[in-house]
């Protein structure tokens, strides 16, 4: 029997929405690897380019942005300052802004994590042309819009009925929103990953 284009189309999607999941993972993979050897995780990286970009950042969003808990990021901070990567203090007036300046030595750690992230991104993209990852970049720019239209369309629901709220999980997407808006600011200069 002879499949549908609608048919065809659905496979090519599920085909697209699974390899970019294994991308992801084995990308993660590689990255914990590499880090592991230099005594760094990818939390602990993407701490330190948040607060190389934004040395007064809100703990929350701070861990929004590492993919973590709040509690996970407070170990996260309390070790990179113990290393010595980070000297922090809190912000007169409001204590859950974090103010914090990177070291010479966790600059040091944030230069050589982004050098490995960019290694591994040139090793998986080396047959890839410029204008093919261009296409890609806009074909995922697409998806993530639409994602992204789901996602509030779902909170607002659990504004609306409170009693989904547990089955909407909300703060993914101002997890998700706020990344959108990092990553677009970081687009050309970030190797890190996501």
């Amino acid at each position: 029997m002879r499949k549908s284009k609608e048919e065809i189309r659905a496979g090519e999607r599920r085909e697209s929405s699974v390899g970019m999941k294994r991308l992801l993972i084995g990308y993660r993979t590689l990255m914990e690897e590499s880090l592991e050897v230099e005594g760094v995780t990818v939390a602990q990286l993407r701490m330190l380019r948040a607060l190389e970009e934004h040395p007064e950042i809100p703990a929350a969003e701070l861990a929004r942005t590492c993919y973590i808990s709040p509690q996970s990021m407070q170990a996260v901070v309390t070790r990179a300052e113990r290393e010595g990567w980070i000297t922090r203090s809190a912000a007169p007036g409001n204590r859950r802004v974090l103010n914090a300046t990177l070291t010479a030595q966790g600059k040091t750690v944030l230069e050589r994590g982004s050098a490995l992230a960019a290694e591994i991104e040139q090793d998986i993209w080396r047959d890839v042309k410029r204008s093919e990852l261009q296409q890609l970049n806009a074909t995922l720019a697409k998806g993530l819009l639409r994602l992204s239209e789901r996602l509030q369309t779902r909170q607002k629901a659990a504004a609306r009925y409170p009693q989904t709220q547990g089955f909407l999980k909300q703060g993914r997407t101002d997890t998700l929103r706020a990344h959108d808006a990092a990553d677009r600011d970081r687009a050309d200069t970030q190797h890190l990953p996501g």
